[in-house]
């Protein structure tokens, strides 16, 4: 890791009430995260963000050219910190641990605490990458780049347990880790009844990555 990152990202609300950008445009995008977690993309129009922002129409696409870009400009922060890529205390939790399940464990815990800090934006994630092709493939892009310190980390880690199958690369990890605990949020909005608890489900995917990853 090269450093600390100066405002590391936990919460998608809190760093947009940091991040300097006119009041409309910062108003446009909580508006459209609520409305796009509750009623779905495809189920809002940009008339409703715009009555629910208290802005004209025509100032979110002063802002925003398309629905979809307004989509992105929600999702995408939170699908780039999704990895901790200078996260000292994320990586000094890793090292504390010696086996493969303790690793597994503590990422599955730690990273769903971010999920669930950004519950709204994740859901509309989750459920967008489903349907939406372009979101799909700025999953991908995000997932194989070389830019993240975090994924070279993170399979050094593994590694030197000497338990991780030595046909798991990086981007399989991560769509594993990742993959198990969207899908846990979206079951947890869309179909409540079938999920048992949150400390019980974390180790039952936890248990789950751990088979598919251990040799």
């Amino acid at each position: 890791m090269s450093g600390v990152e100066p405002n590391i990202f936990s919460n998608y609300r809190e760093w947009l009430n940091r991040e300097k950008m006119p009041k409309g445009k910062k108003a446009a995008l909580v508006a459209a995260m609520e409305l796009f977690s509750e009623t779905g993309f495809d189920g809002t129009s940009t008339v409703q963000v715009a009555e629910k922002a208290g802005i004209s129409q025509a100032t979110i696409f002063k802002y925003f050219h398309t629905k979809q870009d307004l989509l992105l400009a929600i999702v995408k922060p939170v699908m780039q910190h999704l990895f901790p890529a200078y996260r000292d205390d994320f990586f000094h939790g890793i090292s504390a641990c010696e086996t493969l399940p303790e690793m597994v464990s503590f990422i599955v815990t730690d990273r769903y605490h971010f999920i669930k800090g950004n519950e709204e934006a994740v859901k509309i994630l989750a459920t967008e990458m489903l349907t939406n092709a372009e979101m799909r493939q700025l999953f991908g892009k995000l997932v194989v780049t070389n830019n993240f310190n975090f994924l070279g980390e993170l399979m050094n880690n593994f590694r030197r347990t000497g338990q991780l199958r030595d046909d798991i690369d990086a981007a399989g990890m991560i769509r594993i880790l990742a993959g198990q605990l969207m899908v846990y949020v979206v079951q947890a909005n869309f179909a409540p009844d079938i999920v048992k608890g949150e400390e019980e489900d974390l180790q039952i995917i936890t248990e789950q990555v751990v088979r598919t990853i251990s040799k």
